[in-house]
This record gives C-alpha cells, structure tokens and sequence, in this order.
C-alpha cells in the first residue's frame, strides 16, 4: 500500500466497501433456495466492489 497513490488508497477503501455491502445484501436476502433474480443488487455490489479493488492497484506513485 506504500506505493499506491492517495487516488488508489480511496479507490482500495471503496472497493471493499462496495465488497462488504454486496456480501450483506446477499447473505441477508439468502433463503435456503437461492434465487438469483433476487440477488442482483448484491452480486452487483460484490461485482463492482472487487472490480475498483482490482483497478486501485493502477494508481501507482512514480518513482524517482
């Protein structure tokens, strides 16, 4: 993390945020027969959320 700018520190932070959010939608709308046209805001979530953590890893600081 010591090399990653401000920008990927933020974007690392939000995309375990969104990772989170997405793991407590799913886990509160879990029945015990799962149906995916329910959890699409949740796989969307965890989606999105390992998406940004990924890309944070792009923001790297120059070295001089």
């Amino acid at each position: 993390m010591k090399n990653l700018t401000l920008l990927g520190k933020i974007n690392m932070g939000l995309g375990v945020v969104f990772f989170i959010l997405g793991i407590f939608l799913f886990v509160q709308r879990f029945n015990e027969t799962i149906d995916f046209r329910e959890q699409y805001h949740s796989l969307s979530f965890i989606f999105i959320g390992i998406t940004i953590f990924l890309l944070s890893f792009l923001y790297k600081k120059n070295e001089k």
